[in-house]
């Protein structure tokens, strides 16, 4: 294959057999998407991984708050994931995608193999990131620096207790302060520039006005990024916490960080799953095309066609909702077995949730939960700008500004 052949130059194999999967499943799901393809021979681009589903916080407007769990608002169950099951899901799609977020709903660092988890995703040359409270009593900062980690989000909304406390409830923040120096102390220890920390600063009410002391503790302390987020409207849950309109900033703490992307795209090349890649590009895609729906302009929802999303236990979602008593949003399971029912990615669930799109459903009282969803259904975790930085930091001589904005606009 030419496209193979030419990356290999600059590549060794198997990591120029995998960029080259990577990049024909990047087309394949455009396809599927502009043919709003009720089944699809794509693999997931990006997959959304929680491996803990337990927080030891009650943030409003969470599966986890004091208000969600007395009135059992959300079907979110406790669990932690086990290897075997989150290798099951790197055989099936790690070989095609570009990355792994390991956080959905659940705080990774209560699961004690996250970073074991983080270093199996990069044998597949995988981009890897989290989010984090980082108030968490037992911390090993040192293997998570180790693990090839790209991105740690830090979510602390604000700069005293008292503020911090509001939103992020049972949360300390002078355990957050000192779990950020163990890391810092970490890579300046091992002599990485990995994980990118980046302080994201939810903006509220009563905590918008601590935002510069905030921006200044992060310099001292030496994170490399400071973001302010506008959030989600959590009145229902508590109508005291109310978002503040401010304008969202990012403030490079650090420009080091920017040039480490490359390094750290294939940190441990010893490691590389050579054999399950190999078996992947050897095996390619059927002959015959995916069954697909009349070609449309039409809404969709992205992450039908973009990335995958699983829970601690296994159940598979379609997106970063969560299934409620009355919301079925559970497409299928996956077990450390690979004894899942059929392709998960093409569950009749999801193959129904793609025809409604498309207008070939027929009744709208039928149609899936995913058709009356107002969350944004053309942003996912793992879109575009990922698809981009990954590439850059694979090869910035093999990939131009034209080939990165084929792979990376869509």
């Amino acid at each position: 294959m030419a496209l193979c052949a030419a990356l290999i130059a600059r590549r060794s194999s198997p990591a120029a057999e995998a960029l080259t999967l990577k990049i024909l499943n990047i087309f394949l799901a455009q396809r599927h998407l502009r043919l709003r393809s009720a089944s699809v021979l794509s693999r997931p681009i990006g997959l959304v991984v929680d491996p803990s589903n337990l927080c030891r916080l009650a943030c409003p407007g969470c599966v986890h708050s004091e208000r969600s769990e007395s009135l059992n608002l959300f079907g979110w169950r406790k669990g932690t994931l086990p290897d075997d099951r989150f290798s099951a899901l790197l055989q099936l799609c790690g070989p095609h995608a570009i990355g792994v977020y390991f956080c959905n709903y659940g705080e990774p660092l209560l699961n004690l193999s996250t970073p074991k988890l983080i270093r199996r995703a990069k044998a597949y040359l995988l981009w890897t990131g989290l989010s984090t409270s980082l108030s968490v009593q037992r911390f090993d900062a040192d293997a998570y620096v180790e693990s090839g980690l790209d991105f740690m989000a830090l979510s602390i909304d604000g700069a005293t207790q008292p503020a911090y406390g509001r939103f992020r409830r049972n949360g300390h923040l002078c355990l957050v302060f000192e779990n950020i120096r163990k890391l810092v102390n970490a890579k300046r220890k091992l002599r990485l520039r990995t994980p990118v920390l980046s302080w994201n600063y939810l903006a509220f009410e009563h905590n918008v006005h601590e935002i510069p002391l905030a921006r200044r503790i992060a310099r001292r302390l030496g994170v490399d990024r400071f973001r302010v987020v506008a959030p989600f409207d959590v009145s229902w849950d508590d109508p005291q916490i109310r978002p503040r309109p401010q304008r969202a900033g990012l403030w490079r703490l650090s420009w080091l960080p920017r040039l480490s992307g490359a390094a750290n795209w294939n940190p441990f090349p010893d490691e590389v799953d050579g054999a399950a890649i190999t078996r992947a590009f050897d095996s390619g895609w059927p002959d015959h095309d995916a069954p697909s729906i009349a070609q449309t302009a039409g809404h969709t929802c992205h992450w039908l066609y973009k990335n995958l999303v699983m829970d601690a236990t296994g159940r598979i979602l379609p997106c970063c909702g969560s299934p409620r008593p009355a919301v079925d949003l559970v497409f299928a399971t996956l077990d450390g077995a690979l004894e899942h029912r059929g392709d998960p990615y093409n569950s009749e669930k999801y193959q129904r949730a793609r025809s409604w799109f498309a207008g070939s459903s027929g009744d709208a009282a039928g149609a899936p939960y995913c058709a009356r969803c107002e969350w944004d259904q053309r942003n996912v975790n793992i879109g575009g700008p990922e698809i981009r930085r990954y590439f850059r930091a694979a090869g910035s001589s093999a990939f131009n500004r034209e080939s990165l904005r084929l792979l990376s606009e869509w």
